[in-house]
């Protein structure tokens, strides 16, 4: 009896095997890695064939949505999703068709097919609001505390843009300043420690921000007295900073980081006006600044930081005659040179800090707004914005100095008026920020709700001095300021 039950028993499951092997069966769908809900509008209706699925997403845009690892691989403008930013996240731009809702880009996406509904528009919204996490609630870029990052001001949006430095690509959009006096990010600065950084204004107010560079989130603000605080300095221990006053009756604020309060305001008598550009070199104890609507600049003995001690130093022949607003500074204190940059000139400045001497200068095609040095390279890197000669047709340029000779290497394009630099040694990139504000300036790919155009990043390899192919970043309106960490 039980030999005649087994041989049924196989009898069946061979026919089901049988069945199992013929029938037209679904093929099991391969894991994207996106929560449920999220997967089936997003595969369902964007990773389609010859759209942004494996085989086509090259055609467009680059955007491969076929699983939430690759949709954060980015598109040729780099990250569409901002974890926690629907409203900087240009995915959302795409797939909104309700002005009520938020931005709405044209063309709709599904491209040629009915738009999402206004629940699935919201669903994705809403998930991107939380993190955009995956099945199992991972947020991309929140797994390293470590992290190398790149940071930009954008002063038309109140917002600093923070760039994952090994993907280059865009990671978080990070509120900064305040609807009230505290508008405009200007100048960016992270610690030497890579543990914080701080956030200037470029309108009138009385504070500094500072932030944690491991979660971004905000720390605190430092109240330095009403002014125009734009430059500043950090020591390289980071425990104090010096910070610069643009205003009428300037001064130069001289702050403890660690209890975010000022240690002394020099002023000395009235004697500043405008400042603006800050170099400190503390092996020998000597903080620069520049000031408009001279040709001088002032060095600043802080062997006392709590006495200083003050001198002029002109930069041309007839002193005080000639206007240059000497805007910007930065000392290589492994030179003991100081590089310093005119408004109206076109010429770099290089001073002796050791006995506060001219050198040379260095001669350019327009004025420069911001320079960088890599020591890697041994080369200074100084952004043009308004060069229109270098490439005809484009208004900006990014200078290469060879620090051996003092004379400019080369050129590049990087992009429509130059702004923000920064140098990062460690993985031999340098990122330019290009403001792109200009009428005459490229249309932007996508748009943001701050008015204005975008503008964009491009990279430089250092082992190569061009350009990194492929890599613009699009980036929220006035991009400005730049900073590593």
């Amino acid at each position: 009896m039980v030999h005649r039950k087994t041989k049924y028993l196989l009898f069946l499951l061979a026919i089901q095997c049988a069945s199992c092997k013929h029938a037209p069966g679904v093929p099991p769908l391969a894991y994207t890695g996106y929560p449920p809900n999220i997967e089936a509008i997003i595969i369902n209706n964007c990773a389609t064939a010859g759209c942004h699925d494996d085989g086509g997403y090259v055609n467009v845009a680059g955007l491969n949505l076929s699983s939430w690892e690759k949709l954060f691989n980015g598109s040729r403008t780099g990250s569409t999703v901002i974890p926690y930013r629907p409203d900087f996240s240009s995915f959302c731009y795409a797939t909104n068709i309700d002005t009520a809702l938020g931005i709405v880009l044209l063309p709709t996406m599904p491209y040629n097919r009915p738009p999402l509904s206004k629940e699935q528009y919201i669903s994705l919204r809403d998930w991107i609001a939380d993190g955009a996490p995956d099945a199992n609630g991972k947020i991309k870029f929140a797994d390293d505390h470590l992290r190398d990052k790149i940071y930009i001001t954008n002063r038309m949006c109140d917002v600093v843009t923070v760039l994952d430095a090994a993907s280059l690509l865009q990671m978080r959009y990070v509120d900064v300043g305040n609807q009230g006096s505290a508008r405009y990010p200007y100048c960016i600065k992270v610690s030497p420690d890579r543990r914080y950084w701080y956030v200037s204004f470029f309108a009138q107010t009385n504070i500094i921000q500072k932030f944690s560079a491991d979660g971004d989130n905000l720390v605190g603000q430092i109240d330095l007295g009403n002014g125009a605080w734009t430059s500043f300095q950090i020591s390289g221990d980071s425990k104090c900073a010096w910070f610069v006053d643009n205003s009428t009756e300037a001064k130069i604020a001289y702050v403890d980081l660690d209890k975010m309060m000022v240690l002394a305001t020099y002023t000395f008598n009235g004697q500043f006006q405008h400042l603006t550009g800050i170099a400190v070199n503390e092996k020998l104890k000597k903080v620069y600044v520049g000031t408009t609507g001279g040709n001088r600049i002032y060095s600043i003995d802080i062997s006392d930081p709590l006495k200083p001690l003050i001198h002029e130093i002109p930069m041309d022949i007839a002193p005080y005659q000639t206007v240059f607003d000497w805007v910007e500074l930065l000392a290589d204190t492994n030179t003991n040179r100081c590089y310093i940059a005119p408004t109206h000139s076109n010429q770099i400045k290089i001073l002796d800090m050791q006995n506060d001497t001219l050198l040379s200068t260095i001669a350019l095609a327009a004025p420069a707004a911001f320079m960088a040095i890599s020591h890697f390279a041994n080369k200074l890197f100084i952004t043009s914005p308004d060069d229109s000669l270098s490439f005809p047709g484009n208004r900006g340029a990014v200078s290469i100095v060879d620090l051996a000779t003092n004379a400019v290497y080369k050129k590049i394009n990087t992009g429509y008026q130059p702004y923000g630099i920064t140098v990062d040694d460690r993985r031999k990139i340098v990122a330019v920020v290009n403001a792109n504000i200009s009428s005459g300036g490229p249309a932007s790919h996508h748009q943001s709700g701050c008015g204005k155009k975008n503008g964009n990043a491009t990279f430089i390899d250092l082992n190569t001095l061009e350009l990194v192919h492929g890599k613009s970043l699009e980036l929220a309106a006035y991009p400005f300021g730049a900073a590593s960490r």
